[in-house]
């Protein structure tokens, strides 16, 4: 009889907040229709079917140091931006490339992370195609490059405090996380995207915004603020 297999979430080491990470990437942000996100956003059912947001964010990060070691990060953040007075983002998809990152960032701060492969391919003047897979399939394609522009230094502390928030939602709570960030951002842009529909969101879809590249990335994710239930318009802002 064979062996019973052990459950690699089980096996992974919880490392509570705040946790401090380090590496680039590239932030990319979007205009879509609201239709497109109710329907395509991959939203989660407690921001109700009148969901009125319109912007979007794709992330690409390359995590070089964390508490669980490096790992590769793309997300897809949904932003939430009823009748324009305020702004927060849920990330509403995430795929990583450690266990280690998924099982902690699903615990701590409800995101729904899965693991993948990522397969990056380097080309010419900086390009980079990254390849998402899991279980051999290739899930999301896209190649993205820094573009001409003056380097600038960034902080978090410049972004109203509800820009940096982000709200998820897990086992009927309201999971509130407000990260803290620093790095220098160029401008980039974004080549091509291609992803399979039922797998993350089509960003092709929308119209960007604005695109950085991130060098000296710095991240602080401190712990969350845990609610018993979804929070009303009133105190949410939104």
């Amino acid at each position: 009889m064979p062996r019973p297999q052990p459950n690699a979430e089980a096996a992974v080491s919880r490392i509570a907040p705040p946790w401090r990470l380090r590496g680039n990437g590239y932030v990319f942000v979007f205009t879509f229709q609201p239709w497109f996100l109710r329907s395509g956003g991959f939203l989660p059912p407690e921001l109700g079917e009148s969901f009125e947001g319109q912007l979007g964010a794709l992330v690409l990060a390359d995590y070089s140091h964390s508490p669980v070691g490096p790992f590769r990060e793309l997300l897809f953040l949904a932003g939430r931006n009823r009748r324009w007075r305020n702004h927060r983002f849920s990330i509403t998809r995430a795929y990583v490339s450690t266990e280690a990152s998924a099982a902690n960032g699903r615990e701590s701060w409800g995101i729904p992370k899965q693991t993948a492969d990522f397969e990056v391919i380097r080309g010419e003047a900086g390009a980079e195609r990254v390849i998402v897979l899991r279980n051999g399939l290739a899930e999301v394609d896209l190649t993205i490059a820094p573009a001409k522009g003056r380097a600038l230094p960034a902080f978090s502390l410049f972004l109203l405090p509800s820009w940096r928030t982000i709200v998820q939602f897990q086992n009927g709570k309201v999971i509130e996380t407000r990260w803290r960030g620093r790095g220098v951002l160029r401008p980039a842009k974004l080549i091509d995207f291609r992803a399979l529909p039922a797998a993350f969101p089509d960003v092709s879809q929308g119209a960007v915004m604005a695109g950085y590249r991130v060098g000296d990335l710095r991240l602080r994710m401190p712990e969350a603020a845990k609610h018993p239930s979804v929070m009303s318009e009133g105190r949410d802002g939104l």
